[in-house]
């Protein structure tokens, strides 16, 4: 990146995300998701490339668009509640939220992996939590926005062949479902995120490390068997894939959401169209484990047992809890 001083920026990122999820009035929030905008684009110079700055270009002006509508539908609420309802929408603009998500995947083709990862989940956090912190009768008024996000995440997914725009369409999916936990429990957006949060650290982790771009290169066959199916896992509870935790967190928003039963169907449906192509990346390297030796089959037991827990216990637990 352009500026050496990294640890500045991630440190913006940081505070002004607090900013937001500790503010009392719009106007602190509005000044954090800036100070946010701010710390987050000189991270996505991870190269020094010209196709890094029109990428950069591509994330200012819909992120400042949304920030404008914000603050002046705040500005303009005191005298007109009409006006009220371009809040939540400025926040899906965003969020990258269908059908306000023309720039999201542009800008996620454009990145390296790393500030993908970052645009991918901690610069949800804000407006998500923005979202969750307005009046009751504007969240009903979004619910439509979430069904719309898991559909059309499920569809856009469906022929890319690019791994950051394959999760991007993933994410605007998941955004949905976001969105539709904003009517629950508080809870039940703080976990789903979280979840979110590390399910993605790990697919990351193991991207970065074979500098995948395609979804071909996901499973190289020098890769060891038991890596490749670790990382199936993953990918396959990102999808939200039974039992694993990436089931249990949607469960979760389907038991105490108080969406529509239209948009509840509609999160379904967006949620098996995701899993379908999660299901066709990881159909070869799952069904090549019966080729591996005896011994590598007692390093996978050995290997991936606390993984599998991991995918399998937390959100199961926390079940006996609502």
């Amino acid at each position: 990146m352009k500026s050496p001083h990294k640890l500045l920026f991630v440190l913006l990122m940081t505070t002004s995300t607090a900013t937001v999820l500790s503010s009392s009035n719009w106007l602190v929030t509005w000044i954090g998701l800036e100070i946010n905008m701010i710390g987050f684009i000189p991270l996505m110079y991870y190269k020094t490339t010209a196709n890094e700055s029109e990428t950069a270009v591509k994330y200012l002006i819909p992120q400042s668009l949304g920030s404008t509508m914000f603050i002046t539908s705040a500005l303009i609420s005191h005298h007109s509640d009409n006006i009220q309802s371009l809040m939540p929408i400025a926040m899906c603009l965003k969020l990258g939220a269908a059908p306000f998500h023309f720039w999201f995947p542009a800008v996620m083709s454009g990145l390296s992996l790393t500030p993908a990862f970052i645009l991918l989940t901690w610069q949800k956090i804000a407006p998500i939590f923005a979202i969750s912190s307005m009046n009751p009768t504007l969240i009903t008024k979004i619910l439509p926005v979430a069904g719309i996000s898991a559909l059309w995440g499920g569809i856009g997914g469906l022929n890319q062949t690019d791994v950051r725009l394959l999760l991007s369409y993933s994410s605007i999916a998941h955004t949905g479902w976001m969105l539709a936990s904003i009517s629950a429990p508080s809870e039940v957006l703080t976990l789903y995120l979280m979840t979110y949060v590390m399910i993605n650290t790990s697919l990351f982790i193991a991207l970065l490390q074979n500098s995948v771009k395609l979804h071909k290169q996901l499973f190289p066959s020098s890769q060891k068997p038991y890596e490749s199916f670790l990382l199936a896992i993953t990918i396959l509870s990102l999808g939200g894939l039974p039992p694993l935790t990436g089931f249990i967190m949607k469960l979760l928003v389907l038991m105490f959401s108080e969406a529509k039963m239209i948009i509840m169907m509609t999160l379904i449906l967006g949620a098996i169209m995701s899993l379908y192509y999660y299901l066709t990346l990881t159909f070869s390297p799952l069904l090549s484990l019966h080729k591996m030796p005896i011994s590598q089959l007692k390093l996978i037991t050995s290997a991936s047992t606390s993984f599998l827990l991991s995918q399998i216990l937390p959100l199961s637990l926390l079940l006996f809890f609502f």
